[in-house]
Formats: structure tokens, C-alpha cells, sequence
């Protein structure tokens, strides 16, 4: 209901920083190769930035501002 969709629940904003476009042709958040690459690329920044898993994936579900505070 707050906007995630696909395969990996993008939200928009974050889908686009890692280039999943979705238009009136074309939409590469139900994409899964598309989108499961993006979300590897999205976790591999999460660890880089908190470097554990268990707030990587904290973060992924309610955003790295919501951990970070």
C-alpha cells in the first residue's frame, strides 16, 4: 500500500537509483533478473555502509535512515 512493487518490493525512489524504470512499456521492477540484480547491488551498499547482515536486512525492510537513527 506505500508503493513497493516487484519481486524484491522496490520502492520507487530506490529503484530507480539502481535503474529499474518502469513506463507505459516497460516495467523492470517485475523484471527478475533485473530486479534481483538491483537488489544484490542495493544489499552489497547496505552491508558496505553497516556490515551486518542483520541490520542490512533491518534495513532493507524499513529503510537505512530508520536503522541509521
Amino acid at each position: 500500500k506505500v508503493g513497493a512493487a516487484g519481486l524484491w518490493q522496490f520502492m520507487p525512489a530506490t529503484g530507480k537509483q539502481y535503474n529499474l524504470v518502469k513506463s507505459r512499456y516497460i516495467n523492470l521492477f517485475y523484471d527478475p533478473y533485473s530486479s534481483t540484480d538491483a537488489a544484490c547491488r542495493y544489499l552489497n551498499y547496505l552491508f558496505s555502509l553497516f556490515n551486518d547482515w542483520n541490520l542490512v536486512l533491518s534495513s532493507y525492510n524499513c529503510g537505512q535512515g530508520c536503522v541509521s537513527n
